[in-house]
């Protein structure tokens, strides 16, 4: 079942590419803080379409787990638990539209140039198998002292901004 000159698998490749861009433009335009978390919300599931889409599943996964899963929500939790955020007035409200365009439009200039001059492959490229039994298999076998040291210093990071983070309220703070 193909279309005309575009397969499902290229058109669902431009539909999420054209998405990520958008809910990218979402996060950098938007001058509410929690329209542009949700922006990056949809920015990073998009990635990690595209990257499924690419079968690179275990980096897809990993993408929703860590990014989405992780930072956004975190991001999230910050956001919404700050009190009166909504109070906070952005003191920096200039916007240099004047050097950001032309230098927006050079790099654009740029990346088509190097698009467009560089020779793409046009063979198809075989679809390989699922990469995560592989690397779970690594893992728990080669790799089981650098993954759970790395875990160890991820607690101990996790901790430690506990402990930055915590501060003693003076009795007129608290509420």
């Amino acid at each position: 079942m193909m279309m005309d000159a575009l397969t499902l698998k290229d058109a669902l490749f431009w539909a999420f590419a054209i998405l990520t861009v958008g809910f990218g433009l979402m996060v950098t335009f938007h001058r509410s803080l929690v329209h542009a978390t949700l922006g990056l919300l949809g920015t990073l599931l998009s990635v990690a379409c595209l990257y499924g889409l690419m079968d690179a599943d275990f980096v897809a996964v990993t993408q929703i787990v860590v990014y989405v899963g992780g930072v956004l929500i975190l991001f999230l939790f910050g956001v919404f638990l700050t009190k009166r955020i909504e109070d906070i007035k952005v003191s920096n409200q200039s916007v240099n539209w004047v050097v950001a365009v032309p230098a927006g439009l050079v790099l654009l200039g740029v990346l088509l140039y190097a698009i467009l001059s560089s020779p793409l492959p046009t063979a198809p490229v075989d679809a390989t198998g699922p990469t995560t039994s592989g690397i779970g298999d690594l893992f728990l076998s080669r790799y089981l002292l650098p993954f759970e040291i790395i875990s160890v210093v991820l607690l101990a990071v996790l901790l430690g901004a506990l402990l930055v983070a915590r501060r003693e309220l003076k009795p007129e703070e608290r509420d």
